[in-house]
């Protein structure tokens, strides 16, 4: 049974087409069996070369009794390869034999052997499945099926009737040529592992895993993803049936015959080196950052080495200066008098000052401009009907503001007055905001202070009035710290909590004739009129806010003797020059400036016949201008240093 096995699961079909023969459809074991069935046929004498003949045609044989196999002609035959349904043709006739073949055998192999399509091959028979009756016995591997399989190919051989077995008394040599053609063996395991795009296999997971379209064709996710995008939307195909598909028809696949390539491992390690890669490039930013973080503070720390070295040595070998004031210009403002306060513009190197207007025909006050440069008098801009009592200009918007017992204050914007406020009130003070520069604030009779904006300025955005004390606030100035007012009685601090101003009284006492502030050194000048049993004096006060609570300290530092009497009202001032400043005041019982020193400098006197109401500094090319304003003349000063 195991033999009879082996042979029909190697089994070839030989035909002869011999004229002479019949066309035989024959296996080894269709042999044995059609040699007990015809009697009429004897086996060949010569047994061990159809053995050897019977060996060369069957890869493996028939049988180990060599008196069972029967006589095949070597000389026509057709092989048949059962998976390819097509004959292989080596006879002597398709070599171009002259032998005429019969009509009648080739008419029968043609209606027999039919094309694979109409008669499909059955590999396990050895035969044509033919539709008739002889090829409806069942496939069964056993013996039974065997003899079954021999009694058909006994029918189906019958069908032959002029075929004779044509005997070959001697064997002279083997076929010339013999093929065996296998079906070829179809690699199940490559099937499904790869995608039929870019053939490469695909995984389950990551940009090539396994997805599938409407269509049930299987692809590379990125690869069909690539596809369907390179194709207009209206046009876009399967790869493989050209039927209509879309990005949303891509369903993932998980499934056990498939293969998929376990690419998750793989997918984890390219994170994690996108990961790394990201993370050194932020850190190479990092430190190319700290380098020229650490460049920059090398750069810095040899500027400031160079700097220091260089004061060390100017230090050790230039002395400390001295200076002096020279009297530069006495200018003649005007006959009449009614000169009261001036400002200084940094922009044009201008002196703006009060006085009463010289043309009869416009009554009233306003400014005269006053050149630093060439000390002459420029153009007189009118202003107000009644005396002015304060001038401030704005640096940051240039900008002049004045305020006068005409109740208004006047704007003047580059030379030219561009707008009046009704404040309601004589006014007798000004400041412009230290933060805010289109805000400034105005101080007037009963202590009331107004707060406007320039943008609108028809009314104000808030009242300030200390409740203790209804005396004219005679200067206002804003700091960093809040908004200092002095009034004739008392000094107050302003602090604004959210737009809320708070006051809180100064440790001074009065009465007061005025008030200014250094921004650089963070000091406020207060200025005390003299009483009957002391002198007048001069208040120089520091400002800081605690750290801990964050309240402001007003501490005072020095104080300074005036004047035996004050009838005037006069204005004090910081004076600054390179590396020494002074507190400018005038004596009325002395009838002189004085120049008072701070951080070390030297006191200093100015004779001045008439007493000096304000006192203002400027800078002009590096050179500190000290002016002091009388009712009807101004009196220039300059700073000159001096080795001694």
């Amino acid at each position: 049974m195991d033999e009879d096995a082996q042979v029909s699961s190697n089994s070839i079909i030989v035909v002869p087409e011999s004229p002479e023969s019949p066309s035989i459809l024959r296996s080894p074991i269709i042999g044995r069996q059609r040699q007990d069935s015809q009697p009429s046929v004897q086996p060949d004498p010569v047994q061990d070369e159809n053995a050897q003949f019977s060996d060369n045609i069957y890869n493996e044989g028939a049988s180990s009794s060599n008196n069972e196999t029967s006589n095949l002609p070597r000389d026509n035959y057709l092989l048949w390869q059962p998976n390819m349904g097509v004959y292989n043709d080596n006879s002597s006739s398709a070599q171009g034999n002259s032998s005429q073949p019969n009509p009648e055998s080739n008419q029968a192999i043609q209606e027999n052997v039919r094309p694979h399509s109409a008669d499909p091959w059955r590999p396990g028979l050895g035969l044509f499945d033919d539709n008739s009756s002889s090829a409806q016995a069942p496939i069964v591997h056993s013996e039974d099926s065997n003899t079954g399989m021999i009694n058909q190919e006994s029918n189906s051989l019958q069908s032959f009737p002029d075929a004779d077995i044509k005997k070959e008394d001697t064997i002279e040599e083997p076929p010339a040529k013999i093929r065996k053609l296998s079906s070829p063996k179809h690699n199940d395991e490559v099937d499904g592992e790869s995608c039929p795009i870019c053939l490469d296999s695909w995984g389950n997971s990551g940009d090539h895993r396994l997805v599938a379209l409407k269509c049930g064709h299987l692809f590379g996710a990125q690869c069909v993803e690539r596809w369907l995008k390179a194709q207009n939307s209206k046009d876009r195909s399967c790869p493989t049936c050209k039927s209509k598909a879309t990005l949303k028809d891509l369903r993932f696949i998980y499934a056990r015959r498939l293969v998929a390539a376990d690419t998750s491992q793989i997918t984890t390690l390219q994170k994690q080196i996108d990961i790394l890669q990201a993370e050194k490039s932020r850190t190479e930013l990092e430190l190319e950052k700290s380098r020229i973080a650490h460049r920059a503070c090398l750069l810095q720390l040899e500027v400031l080495r160079s700097t220091l070295m260089k004061n060390q040595v100017s230090k050790e070998q230039a002395p400390r200066r001295s200076w002096r004031f020279a009297l530069e210009k006495n200018l003649e403002i005007c006959k009449d008098g009614g000169c009261r306060v001036l400002t200084y513009n940094c922009r044009t190197y201008e002196l703006y000052v009060s006085q009463k207007s010289t043309v009869n025909l416009f009554p009233g006050f306003g400014i005269r401009k006053i050149s630093c440069t060439d000390n002459k008098l420029g153009e007189f801009v009118h202003l107000h009907s009644k005396p002015i009592r304060d001038v401030t200009y704005s640096q940051p918007r240039d900008l002049l503001l004045s305020v006068g017992l005409d109740s208004t204050a006047r704007i003047v914007e580059r030379g030219i007055p561009s707008s009046t406020i009704q404040c309601g009130v004589p006014l007798w003070s000004c400041s412009w905001d230290y933060l805010r520069s289109n805000e400034f604030y105005v101080g007037g009779v009963g202590g009331v202070i107004h707060q406007y904006d320039v943008r609108n300025p028809g009314s104000y955005i808030q009242r300030l009035n200390a409740i203790s004390d209804i005396s004219p606030v005679v200067s206002l100035c804003s700091t960093e710290y809040g908004l200092l007012s002095c009034q004739l009685n008392s000094c107050w601090l302003w602090v604004s909590n959210m737009r809320q101003w708070e006051p809180r009284s100064l440790p001074v006492d009065g009465p007061f004739m005025s008030l200014c502030y250094d921004n650089e050194s963070h000091r406020a000048l207060l200025s005390s009129r003299a009483s009957a049993n002391e002198r007048s004096r001069l208040s120089l006060c520091k400002l800081k806010a605690s750290v801990p609570s964050g309240e402001i300290l007003f501490d005072v530092e020095q104080t300074f003797a005036g004047s035996v009497r004050s009838t005037l009202m006069s204005r004090s001032s910081f004076v600054r020059v390179s590396g020494a400043s002074w507190v400018a005041a005038h004596s009325e019982s002395e009838s002189s400036l004085y120049l008072h020193g701070l951080d070390g400098a030297r006191t200093m006197s100015l004779p001045a016949a008439e007493p000096a109401i304000d006192v203002c500094s400027a800078q002009l090319n590096g050179d500190t201008i000290l002016a002091a304003l009388s009712e009807s003349r101004l009196r220039l000063y300059k700073a000159i240093p001096t080795n001694s």
